[in-house]
């Protein structure tokens, strides 16, 4: 499985939409996880998604993202972990122990939703509520 983190530095990056960087993490049952960088080209919404497509993403975690976006990237059977905040190795715990519904690595403003319809049989994620 392959699972893709928006970085800038050491954190998740904020906003998905301008993301430059992709942390991907090769994870294995037997030999632990393989950690490679991959620099996203700026484009639209469709080519952002196909580009994760190609590189062979199960599962996103990401910032705030647009929901044209998501929903590309939900069309092309990723799962998608939106508004997530906090340090990358954090994050990767979180992920790992089932604990990234926490409300420590929600952005601020956003709440859960739930499971959502989308790629897969499902779109795991949030959306942020926008006052």
């Amino acid at each position: 499985m392959k699972v893709a983190l928006s970085v800038f530095k050491d954190s998740i990056s904020t906003v998905f939409d301008a993301a430059e960087q992709l942390l991907i993490l090769e994870m294995d049952k037997t030999n632990g996880q393989k950690r490679s960088m991959f620099k996203i080209a700026p484009s639209d919404p469709v080519n952002r998604a196909v580009q994760l497509r190609d590189q062979g993403i199960d599962v996103l975690i990401c910032g705030a993202i647009s929901r044209p976006l998501q929903a590309s990237i939900a069309a092309q059977g990723i799962v998608v972990y939106p508004f997530v905040r906090g340090t990358v190795e954090d994050v990767i715990t979180a992920y790992q122990n089932g604990r990234l519904g926490n409300a420590l690595y929600t952005l601020p403003g956003c709440r859960g939703r739930g499971l959502m319809a989308g790629g897969r049989g499902r779109n795991r994620g949030r959306r942020c509520n926008w006052r």
